[in-house]
């Protein structure tokens, strides 16, 4: 007769030196299944809710009717959150158009000309943030990260970060963002050409989102370590939490929320890694965007491919709130 290896029992409990550790799940299952289930059709209502609540007026010009903003925003995100082409977005934009979210089914050229329409680039980063109010109540803790997507054509952006390919590929785009850790939504958003260091970035995603957040603590990692930014992050109320590197000093140079952060580094690490692990989140937050709506960008031109990335922000934002309505019972009210 074999003897049982299994340290589990039938209840999935697990025994340790005769205590029993049961397993927990967090995940209530249901209410994840019923969001899921329901998301794409709240995903058109939801769009449509925030995009008419911007309140873009129509601009009559000579010649022939250009196409609504607002329709054309709506057709663009329908368009990413479908990871479609153009030509397969006709049907989900005949769907659209049958519930009364947009004026008409557009022609799947009008989608990719107006995507390089520069005058919506505003407009998409007014809808995310529109979208990430909703949590405002939700969120105090935020990270701050940035990531690559690569271009038609071109090397993926995982090919140049796994082989170190940063200074010989600079055909990639990089999106910055900072995102609440319990929800993942994104707060501020910027894009830039791939060569743009993270650095610079911090300073307007912090105060960016310090205009509709009560921030209490920022986490990032090394990249973004400096004594200004430690600064910034105290001017907006919140505690910084950026992971040091070898030989950091805490001389505060009159930046004092610098110092107390190397302190509590060099004195109690595990009180540092019990805020700072929390940073992990942002990596979640690209994980999502980028498996749901592609880690790459079908645009072949500049602003096309800005817009089509705002898109996908606008996209996650819409799936996060989603989720959030249902597993922790957050009440959306563009009104």
């Amino acid at each position: 007769m074999s003897k049982n290896t299994n340290p589990t029992d039938s209840n999935g409990s697990l025994e340790i030196n005769n205590a029993t550790l049961k397993k927990v799940y967090s995940q209530n299952w249901s209410l994840y299944n019923l969001s899921q289930t329901k998301e794409k059709m709240m995903f058109l209502k939801l769009l449509n809710d925030a995009v008419d609540f911007l309140g873009i007026e129509y601009e009559y010009e000579f010649g022939r009717p250009h196409v609504p903003i607002d329709d054309l925003i709506k057709c663009c995100a329908i368009k990413v959150f479908n990871c479609f082409s153009s030509r397969r977005t006709i049907a989900e934009l005949q769907l659209a158009y049958a519930l009364g979210y947009i004026r008409q089914s557009y022609h799947f050229n009008t989608i990719s000309k107006y995507m390089n329409d520069p005058t919506i680039t505003p407009w998409l980063e007014k809808l995310y943030k529109l979208l990430a109010l909703s949590l405002v109540d939700t969120e105090s803790v935020f990270a701050v990260d940035a990531t690559g997507f690569g271009l038609p054509h071109k090397i993926r952006w995982k090919e140049i970060r796994m082989k170190k390919l940063y200074r010989e590929v600079h055909d990639f785009k990089k999106l910055h963002i900072i995102s609440g850790v319990r929800t993942n939504i994104i707060t501020s958003a910027k894009v830039t050409n791939g060569t743009r260091s993270d650095n610079p970035e911090f300073e307007n995603l912090v105060r960016a989102t310090s205009k509709q957040f009560r921030m209490k603590e920022i986490l990032a990692d090394a990249g973004y370590l400096s004594r200004k930014n430690c600064g910034i992050s105290e001017e907006v109320g919140a505690v910084p939490y950026i992971f040091p590197k070898a030989g950091v000093r805490p001389r505060s140079h009159g930046y004092r929320a610098w110092t107390r952060m190397i302190r509590l580094w060099k004195e109690n690490k595990q009180a540092f890694r019990e805020h700072y692990h929390q940073r992990s989140n942002v990596e979640s937050t690209f994980s999502a965007l980028k498996r749901k709506f592609s880690g790459f960008v079908r645009s072949k031109k500049d602003t096309a491919q800005t817009n089509e990335i705002l898109a996908k922000v606008v996209c996650h934002n819409v799936a996060v709130l989603i989720s959030s309505i249902f597993c922790l019972g957050v009440e959306v009210d563009f009104d």
